[in-house]
């Protein structure tokens, strides 16, 4: 059995909420799943799907999500295999399983928490606010980062990217390169990963599939060709372009209406 929950954090005035995505085999769990969902508060129930894979290709073209819940035991591809899949598309991943001897090979894909069944809903609220607690938490923690960690080479390797020094950020097939006034490093994060633990940076953009520029090292734009200080010169693709044309106007003087 195969049971998956994904979670996105939606943020409004007064509350926040998860809204979250089923993927399981088995239609009875799914309706499980579900029923909790429904009772435990700041949870709303969006989709839901009976393969990983049509869930990873879901979240391929739609959004990136905050947590994965998964059973480990499924036929064709158990959860730990799955998790590798679809950790490039979400923060957190926690474990619903009936087994206890998979915690080695649980943590060695960076699972961030191991339910035991029969799930217990107290147990499942207290994870719920937990990573709430986490991701409310985050941006205010890293706010003032002039920093972050990268995965390096090896497993437990990681190096410290100053963001200041970084010009752009260009994903390879399974890789990401990142360029700087210095130097250029190799980390195997996905690009989605890196627009996430940037999204709080005002002086990065997104300028389409494959490519991340930091403003702070461009020296002109003309159109939708941007040229850094050093000449490398970007397109920014059609998908990307009303975002851009916003974040050039919003740093116009008088907001690009003179």
């Amino acid at each position: 059995m195969f049971i998956l929950v994904l979670f996105e954090l939606v943020k409004t005035d007064n509350m926040t909420e998860l809204k979250c995505i089923v993927i399981d085999d088995e239609p009875y769990s799914i309706t499980q799943i579900e029923e909790l969902i429904s009772t435990t508060p700041g949870v709303i129930h969006e989709q839901s799907f009976d393969n990983a894979y049509d869930a990873m290709n879901y979240l391929h073209h739609h959004r990136h999500i905050d947590l994965i819940l998964s059973d480990i035991g499924m036929p064709y591809i158990n959860g730990i295999e799955a998790a590798k899949l679809l950790k490039p598309y979400c923060e957190f991943l926690i474990f619903i399983t009936g087994h206890r001897d998979y915690g080695e090979e649980s943590f060695e894909v960076g699972v961030d928490g191991y339910l035991l069944k029969p799930l217990k809903k107290l147990k499942f609220i207290q994870q719920i606010q937990r990573l709430l607690a986490i991701k409310i938490a985050e941006p205010s923690n890293r706010k003032h980062d002039s920093f972050v960690l990268i995965k390096g080479g090896l497993k437990h390797k990681y190096l410290s990217l100053q963001y200041e020094k970084v010009m752009y950020f260009k994903a390879m097939s399974n890789y990401l390169q990142i360029f700087l006034t210095d130097n250029r490093l190799i980390s195997y994060h996905t690009i989605t990963d890196m627009e996430e633990a940037i999204k709080e940076r005002s002086e990065f953009l997104r300028i389409n599939r494959s490519e991340i520029v930091s403003f702070n090292h461009v020296k002109q734009i003309d159109g939708f060709q941007i040229q850094l200080s050093n000449g490398t010169k970007f397109t920014v693709t059609r998908s990307y372009r009303k975002k851009f044309e916003e974040f050039v106007r919003d740093r116009l003087p008088g907001g690009g209406t003179n």
